[in-house]
């Protein structure tokens, strides 16, 4: 593989490696495009922690965004990401599950 190209996907899957940044990308898929200030509601963090994790996803361009007057929005720019999302959940659900057959056994 190209060394860009991995470097690349390195830094688009590194954006996932925060719980808050997984929680933030859920709620979006359930409310399209949300303003800061009511992912600051929903999680209950504070507003420059939820905009640092933000500002990661946008970099890594998984968000995109549109400031109206002093309100910023957020939404997922591809809902493939979702697709993603799930393939990595089924992957771990066959690991446990591989996980709990052995602890049967001992």
């Amino acid at each position: 593989m190209n060394k860009g190209i991995s470097n690349l996907l390195t830094n688009y899957l590194q954006a996932f490696s925060h719980p808050l940044r997984i929680e933030i990308l859920e709620i979006l898929k359930e409310k399209e495009r949300l303003c800061v200030c009511e992912l600051v509601s929903i999680l209950k963090r504070d507003q420059s922690i939820i905009s640092r994790h933000l500002n990661t996803l946008k970099r890594a361009g998984i968000l995109d965004y549109k400031e109206e007057g002093n309100r910023s929005f957020y939404w997922v720019k591809n809902k493939d990401i979702y697709k993603l999302m799930d393939m990595v959940k089924s992957i771990l659900r066959q690991e446990i599950k591989k996980q709990q057959a052995i602890l049967k056994v001992i």
